[in-house]
């Protein structure tokens, strides 16, 4: 009698981990895009048959979506899209980035190993070159990218409860929501005040550190604010 192979665990979680991250971007692109309206309901098992997946994968990426802020659950509703961040959503976010992520910089200077340099300067070049356009599976990368840079900053930092803290602020993915059709065209400016708090970092000097990245905080505040073009 011929045995039955043995399945590794793990892959199917990973095949799991891999439909929920497909359901994930490809919801995220409609919200960002428009396609999906604030208000629209995202019923689990309309989604499950549209992406030819279970409901398992699809609930999982409305949970990540909704630590997004993309998506929310309300009760006796279920989950639907958020509406975008007005301008009071902005100032408040800029005000918690900029008691979190000045310190984080300056305390990244003072304790980023070499490696971690590198991966930054690494981060910094694919971010400049991610292409931008106004779709979300255009930017995409470069959103990712741009969020990369402050995570490992973050991590770099080696202060878990400031990281944590961070983390609790979708702000990337907000902002470029904020742009809608117009897309986003301020990747430029935001790659040279990347490079600013970088080159503080790699000298190890904490207090341009901590400059570098509070007007970086502040300009990006102020773009989004005033929105694309302006």
């Amino acid at each position: 009698m011929s045995e039955e192979p043995t399945r590794d665990p793990g892959e199917g979680r990973a095949v799991r981990h891999s439909r929920s991250e497909h359901a994930r971007r490809t919801l995220a692109g409609r919200i960002m895009d428009g396609a999906l309206a604030p208000g629209t309901p995202l019923r689990i098992a309309g989604l499950s048959t549209e992406l030819a997946m279970s409901a398992t994968p699809v609930r999982e990426a409305l949970h990540l979506l909704t630590g997004e802020k993309l998506v929310e659950y309300l009760p006796m509703r279920g989950f639907v899209v958020t509406r975008p961040p007005d301008d009071e959503h902005v100032r408040t976010m800029g005000e918690a980035r900029e008691l979190l992520e000045p310190e984080l910089a300056a305390l990244a200077a003072q304790r980023a190993t070499s490696a971690e340099r590198e991966a930054l300067d690494a981060t910094l070049r694919r971010t400049a070159a991610a292409g931008i356009g106004t779709r979300f599976q255009e930017y995409e990368g470069y959103l990712d990218q741009s969020s990369s840079f402050h995570a490992e900053i973050a991590r770099a930092a080696r202060s878990p409860y400031l990281a944590s803290a961070l983390e609790a602020i979708p702000v990337h993915t907000l902002r470029f929501r904020r742009f809608g059709e117009a897309g986003v065209d301020d990747a430029e400016i935001s790659v040279r005040e990347h490079a600013a708090v970088l080159e503080a970092i790699d000298h190890g000097d904490a207090e341009a550190a901590r400059e570098a990245m509070t007007a970086h905080v502040r300009a990006v505040t102020d773009r989004a604010l005033r929105g694309p073009g302006e």
